[in-house]
């Protein structure tokens, strides 16, 4: 499981949804953005760049924030 609610447990949850015992069910590693949110109000983006669309997902992703 990740490391509790610190930087490190946050992104092990939003990167990979914290192995296999826990979330990683719900990620879809082949597709280009995802993005996710967790009940304990951890949030993320979790994307795979593209230079075509990096400058498209990274002003929808401002506008959200």
């Amino acid at each position: 499981p990740p490391a509790g609610r610190g930087p490190a447990g946050m992104a092990a949850q939003v990167l990979h949804g914290g192995g296999a015992g826990a979330n990683s069910a719900n990620r879809w590693f082949d597709k280009t953005l995802q993005l996710v949110v967790g009940q304990d109000g951890t949030c993320g983006a979790v994307y795979d760049p593209a230079v075509i669309d990096g400058a498209v997902v990274a002003e929808m992703l401002d506008h959200a924030l």
